[in-house]
């Protein structure tokens, strides 16, 4: 909301984001393993980088939440698949096991595009679902509005 008072007025020009976009994502992890078992490598080469693929190569249920990741980063990107590969959205732990996100190539060049700072994650699953929740931040003053506001 403006600080005038003005009523809310949604960002509709798909080429534009507010100060904060969400995206977020739930996959049943039986997905992720039934493809892992019917294509192997060719689906891990396909989805994933080679540092997601020799972290979490074996192991389904870390792969179904950088799945469900790479989906939400592209849902606050605003493109959804169309238009970002998925291995240019990479999640790996920092040294202390915090989920990070790193952008390569296309989805690098929608954040600059749409002026993103930061793409925080938050990833959790149960015995059948993995889920990612993310918030991507503008840089300060790239969305037209008094930082003070």
């Amino acid at each position: 909301m403006q600080a005038s008072g003005a009523e809310y007025e949604p960002i509709w020009d798909p080429e534009a984001a507010g100060p904060v976009e969400v995206g977020v994502d739930a996959i049943e992890i039986e997905r992720i393993a039934a493809a892992l078992d019917r294509f192997g490598l060719r689906f891990l080469n396909r989805i994933y980088t080679e540092r997601e693929r020799d972290r979490y190569g074996n192991r389904p249920a870390e792969l179904a939440a950088r799945f469900a990741a790479k989906e939400a980063v592209m849902k606050a990107l605003g493109t959804g698949v169309r238009g970002i590969r998925w291995r240019d959205i990479e999640t790996l732990p920092n040294r202390r096991g915090k989920p990070i996100v790193k952008l390569h190539e296309t989805a690098a060049k929608r954040a600059r595009q749409l002026g993103f700072r930061h793409i925080a994650i938050s990833l959790t699953h149960s015995r059948s679902d993995s889920i990612a929740m993310v918030a991507a931040t503008k840089l300060p003053g790239s969305y037209g509005e008094d930082e003070t506001t």
